[in-house]
């Protein structure tokens, strides 16, 4: 027993002085976090941007005569003060624009300052040319819209703004207030630094390293706080603090009271960046459902969609783009109106909001899974503990199907946008594993914001202050070695 508990304690010494610091850093910058995510285009703001499509648009027919009629795909827009239509057929993709006499306007700088002045009143102060991603276009994603213009203005908050040089399409904006934010935030706690996070394996495997690193200092040191604990009971008859000196206690007892949760936060760390493996949870099916599964994979034949485009202009002014799609055999339009995206069915002549039938769904999932396996199909009203996020922003109510096979497979289904969370019992695991441990995401607490940000609050202040201790301690031996 010595010996184990000697082990125990070179371990817990040795990753608790290495990681201490990486896992304070973790909780102080976690809460920032909550309230200060990393800098996005919203959506709203993205969508509010676009032109505005004229008062005249181009009908179905017009562009089937156009474009011939194997189209799979088909969006209608307004850039450079012109009419596009982006067209996806089985052999190619390419852009028509309705003005036959008139050829489609090139992409080039002078088109990306055009729109880089059309988001910023304020004065251009510099250019910069990015041909890789950096600090602010981190993800792969970015890498196909390379070169990228990062515009500096000349105004209050210091704004940067980051346009495609192929597609002059926004990519990133950020002001002085959200990139400070970041850097105390986002950065450290997601390791976004330029170098690591262009190799997304490498930016991975650090997650994955530094997160057992903390596993096995917290899982450690949480055991010797209890054998110590009630080792003290046992030989002095008292509960009570072994430590005199006031690091020590501070760290014996903080780590008694929020070990179990360091525990659970270095668990979920590590089930950030990796699933569960098979070997623990086995399932047949594959890890990600492939929505035209359900919905279909190309369009339906163009004379299903029968609302009129012109009827669209005339419900909704705004109107700046439509986007045909399909939900099995209900034909819609994906429109951005204003700020706003929308949804409607296209299968009647007037304009209607999409909402697609609990049939629909039902008669798609048996397509999947024949009528020998079953299925029950509920509609939900309110969230619960696998249909939920953080900032609860998925829509309601919404379908949820759940499969008796092997895999338990589940399934949340939007009637409003066609949207598909799936999960079987692999996932089930990852979303107790992960979402759970990391962000205590249950209905019954983000349902109470003030609940929710108390208990995060103490127990990332509480880890915070075994982890500083700790710290402390580590590097107090460090100079006694020395």
């Amino acid at each position: 027993m010595k010996k184990l508990v000697g082990l125990l304690f070179k371990v817990h010494k040795y990753t608790g002085t290495v990681i201490s610091v990486f896992f304070l850093m973790w909780f102080l910058s976690g809460l920032v976090l909550i309230y200060h995510p990393y800098p996005r285009v919203p959506d709203d703001m993205f969508n509010s941007k676009k032109e505005t499509l004229p008062s005249s648009l181009p009908e179905i027919a017009y562009i089937r005569e156009r474009a011939g009629d194997e189209i799979t795909g088909l969006k209608v827009r307004q850039f450079q003060e012109q009419t596009l239509m982006d067209i996806k057929t089985k052999g190619k993709n390419f852009t028509l624009t309705t003005d036959t006499l008139h050829q489609i306007k090139p992409i080039d700088f002078k088109c990306v300052e055009k729109v880089a002045k059309h988001w910023t009143d304020a004065p251009v102060k510099k250019v910069d040319t990015l041909r890789k991603r950096s600090q602010w276009v981190l993800f792969s994603r970015y890498e196909r819209e390379l070169p990228i213009y990062k515009f500096h203005f000349e105004d209050k908050d210091k704004t940067h703004l980051f346009i495609s040089g192929k597609t002059a399409d926004v990519q990133q904006l950020t002001t002085s207030g959200t990139r400070f934010w970041a850097y105390i935030g986002a950065i450290p706690h997601k390791l976004y630094i330029p170098a690591l996070r262009r190799n997304t394996q490498m930016w991975m495997d650090s997650f994955v390293v530094g997160a057992s690193v903390c596993l096995a200092a917290a899982l450690t040191g949480f055991i010797l706080g209890l054998y110590i604990f009630i080792r003290r009971k046992r030989v002095k008859g008292v509960w009570g603090n072994p430590y005199r000196t006031r690091w020590q206690r501070i760290h014996f007892a903080a780590g008694l009271i929020f070990g179990i949760f360091l525990v659970s936060w270095a668990v979920s760390g590590l089930f950030a960046m990796k699933r569960v493996p098979q070997w623990l949870i086995k399932t047949e099916a594959p890890y990600v459902f492939d929505k035209t599964r359900l919905w279909g994979k190309n369009l339906l034949p163009l004379d299903a969609y029968k609302l009129s485009f012109n009827k669209v202009k005339e419900a909704y002014p705004q109107l700046k783009e439509i986007t045909l799609a399909r939900f099995a055999e209900v034909p819609a339009y994906i429109i951005i109106e204003g700020a706003n995206e929308r949804y409607l069915d296209a299968s009647k002549e007037e304009v209607s909001i999409l909402d697609i039938p609990q049939q629909t769904i039902e008669d798609g999932f048996r397509r999947i899974y024949g009528d020998s396996v079953q299925i029950a199909v509920s509609k939900l009203e309110e969230y619960d503990n696998y249909y939920i996020n953080l900032r609860q922003t998925y829509t309601l109510p919404v379908y949820k199907v759940e499969v008796e096979n092997n895999d338990k497979d589940l399934y949340y289904v939007s009637p409003e946008d066609g949207y598909i969370k799936y999960l079987n019992k692999n996932k089930k695991a990852d979303r107790w594993l992960f979402n759970f441990l990391h962000y205590f995401n249950l209905p019954s607490l983000l349902s109470r914001p003030a609940l929710w940000s108390a208990i995060i609050w103490i127990l990332c202040t509480g880890c915070a202050v075994v982890c500083l201790s700790g710290a402390v301690l580590g590097v107090k031996s460090i100079f006694r070695r020395k």
